[in-house]
């Protein structure tokens, strides 16, 4: 009743299945047998060429000996050990095949690796210099399609001189009507105040008077020119506030329009904000003294114009000028940046500023201000 257990497969020869512990001995006794025969073998054939009466002692040429054994019916043909005879004459003799001769203990011999040959190594140059090329040729031109940068004219002193010198001509019906592309002004032909976006009044009653405390410190005006910010300001009650600009006729003109006797604390000066502190440039001194840095319509939006790798040095001006205690000062910008292109140059400017409030100014949208603090 109880089920036959399968039989084990056979050894591929045939014999039995083998345990594993017998595998040795097996082999061992194949490799006997075959020794045997080729003993056997062996002494056939000296027996056929003893009866010939056929001595090979003598010969040194294995193919005279080989048929010389042929004649006398000898099984081995009289070969030397270790030469074989191939049906096309050749012979293998074992040496350089990579095959170790069967009858010797030596190990085989790896083959060694192919050297390339001429044409190989000349069209491995020409595919290496080929992808140079062609990569120097997409680098040109990706450098052609790049639109060229214009050059910074509002960075250059003579355009600000010669810009203020017609701005600020006696004859008021010689001046343009509208303002260069991109901005916008409004000026009062009595006072010439020129009024960048003409949002001057809006941004002192709903902006720096609610993000800007006159009793925490002075305010800096950048970029002040002939504005009618100074006053605005100082009826806000803003009666500490330096206004700088690079153009000293400018300067001039706002000193002799608001007298020191008249309005105490409104300072005027020419000063390059972006300039060395060694030459007389940067924010006045003492540093890190005051509440607020006022830039509208200035600095900032020319240079994101026209050579923003200069951010990151008005943010550090900036940051000298602002205090650091008892509170941290703020950067006033009004420029015609959108909340996402603001976001987008302050990140390629790697700028440690916080946007703290946003607000579109006038009734036209061209406008923006934003109130940053630095971190």
């Amino acid at each position: 009743g109880t089920p036959a257990s399968p039989s084990p497969p056979l050894h591929p020869r045939g014999i039995g299945p083998q345990p594993p512990a017998c595998a040795r001995v097996h082999a061992c006794a194949c490799a006997l047998v075959r020794l045997c025969a080729c003993v056997g073998v062996r002494g056939m054939a000296d027996a056929a060429l003893a009866e010939a009466g056929v001595d090979l002692g003598g010969i040194t040429d294995w193919q005279e000996a080989a048929a010389i054994s042929a004649a006398a019916g000898s099984p081995l043909m009289g070969l030397p050990q270790g030469l074989r005879v191939r049906p096309n004459g050749r012979s293998d003799n074992f040496v350089g095949s990579g095959v170790a001769s069967p009858d010797s203990g030596d190990k085989p011999k790896a083959k060694g690796l192919p050297l390339p040959s001429l044409r190989d190594i000349v069209t491995l140059v020409f595919f290496i210099v080929g992808s140079l090329l062609m990569l120097a040729l997409q680098r040109a031109t990706r450098a052609d399609q790049t639109p060229a940068l214009a050059p910074c004219k509002q960075c250059s002193q003579d355009w600000w001189d010669h810009f203020w010198e017609w701005r600020m001509n006696d004859s008021v019906s010689e001046r343009p009507a509208t303002a260069p592309g991109g901005m916008e002004w409004e000026w009062d032909a009595t006072t010439n105040h020129t009024d960048w976006f003409g949002v001057s009044a809006e941004l002192v009653d709903t902006v720096i008077a609610t993000y800007v405390d006159p009793a925490s410190g002075p305010v800096l005006h950048v970029g002040c020119g002939d504005s009618p910010m100074p006053e605005l300001l100082y009826r806000a009650g803003f009666h500490a506030v330096e206004h700088i600009d690079i153009v000293p006729q400018v300067v001039s003109t706002m000193k002799a329009r608001y007298p020191s006797d008249l309005w105490p604390g409104m300072n005027f000066s020419v000063r390059d904000f972006l300039g060395p502190t060694a030459h007389g440039g940067g924010p006045p001194p003492p540093l890190h003294r005051f509440a607020a840095v006022i830039d509208k319509a200035g600095i900032w939006d020319w240079l994101q114009d026209e050579a923003s790798e200069h951010l990151p040095r008005l943010l550090e001006s900036v940051r000298e000028a602002l205090m650091v205690q008892p509170q941290r000062g703020v950067y006033i910008i009004v420029t015609k940046q959108s909340p996402f292109q603001l976001s987008e140059t302050l990140a390629r400017a790697r700028a440690n500023f916080l946007v703290e409030t946003s607000q579109a100014l006038g009734q036209k949208g061209i406008a923006w201000c934003y109130v940053l603090e630095p971190l």
